[in-house]
């Protein structure tokens, strides 16, 4: 697997955790990550639908030049 797919997968299961792991404990998720590399840009999802993030997700990444 190339290193641009594994990101991209990790930004995904970064914020599929954010929602599905720490519902009502969101602080503890930011302590945890927030000195992730890719903690930006999972924080920047936050502001789009989850059914936008497989088009989003990609264009952030590139947006914060890690692909």
């Amino acid at each position: 697997m190339n290193t641009d797919t594994q990101l991209l997968k990790t930004a995904y299961k970064l914020r599929f955790e954010y929602y599905n792991f720490y519902e009502n404990k969101e602080s503890q998720w930011h302590d945890k990550y927030k000195n992730h590399n890719l903690y930006e840009i999972v924080v920047e999802s936050f502001d789009y639908k989850y059914s936008e993030i497989g088009v989003v997700m990609p264009k952030l990444l590139e947006k914060f030049c890690v692909l």
